[in-house]
């Protein structure tokens, strides 16, 4: 947030707080036997993704980076998106959430430690792939492209359908797919787009708003709800006037504002 706030408004302030964030962030950061993570909770091993895990850290790293050309956000980047590729499944061909089953969940398991996926921006493929996206414009390698490929596929085949919401759902896919089409000679991307929005407002017209909480209970809020729905489809319709905040895109400034 700050770093795009510095987008839209530099300021010493601005660029002194972000560099506190990203200083407190390296001095959390745990050493694992590749790269580095952060244990959201204490006990629990480090986690994957954008929402809770390394790739988002590494963008916002790579963002402070960019701004203050500081190596030690670099390297701090680098090393959890080390690990964070280390998780990789080329099975599945996403990253695991490891996160702990609830005791009630797992109690009647016959394989407790069978990694779990999922295809969300929070978890999984799709927020990995938006995270390396995002940062493409600061680091651009064939190990990078690798991986939005490979995360773009399995969202195209394995993340809609589950709910409309912004964190864990359809428009929260959407998004990513919405990044990926600014890629030059991407066309692909668009026109999933398309044919997703259009089975999207169909299952809205058939069964109403899915919300991300359990049992599709109506909520209002952005990430799980209605207001995320709704802004959801704000940047369908006008992408590039409509910024991106699951990837924490800076507003876009009517040239009367400049």
């Amino acid at each position: 947030a700050l770093c795009s706030l510095y987008e839209v408004a530099p300021s010493n302030a601005i660029l002194t707080c972000a560099e506190l964030c990203g200083d407190h962030l390296l001095a959390c950061a745990q050493p694992m036997a590749k790269g580095i993570g952060w244990s959201i909770k204490e006990g629990e091993p480090p986690l994957a993704g954008f929402g809770h895990g390394a790739a988002g850290i590494a963008l916002n790293l790579l963002r402070l980076f960019q701004l203050t050309k500081e190596q030690r956000f670099k390297q701090g980047a680098l090393a959890a998106i080390e690990y964070e590729r280390s998780l990789f499944s080329s099975e599945a061909q996403n990253w695991p959430d490891l996160r702990p089953e609830p005791a009630s969940n797992a109690a009647g398991s016959g394989d407790r430690q069978k990694q779990k996926y999922m295809v969300a921006w929070c978890h999984g493929a799709a927020g990995i792939g938006l995270a390396r996206l995002g940062a493409l414009h600061i680091l651009d390698t064939l190990q990078i492209r690798e991986e939005i490929d490979v995360a773009l596929r399995t969202t195209l085949c394995e993340g809609f359908g589950l709910n409309h919401s912004l964190c864990h759902g359809d428009m929260g896919n959407l998004d990513v797919l919405l990044i990926a089409a600014r890629i030059p000679g991407k066309p692909e991307y668009q026109q999933a787009i398309e044919r997703i929005s259009a089975m999207l407002l169909d299952s809205i017209d058939r069964q109403g708003w899915v919300t991300g909480v359990p049992l599709g209970v109506e909520t209002p809020g952005l990430m799980v709800g209605l207001a995320g729905i709704g802004y959801g489809l704000l940047r369908l319709a006008a992408p590039k006037q409509v910024p991106s905040v699951l990837l924490g895109e800076a507003p876009v400034l009517s040239q009367q504002n400049k």
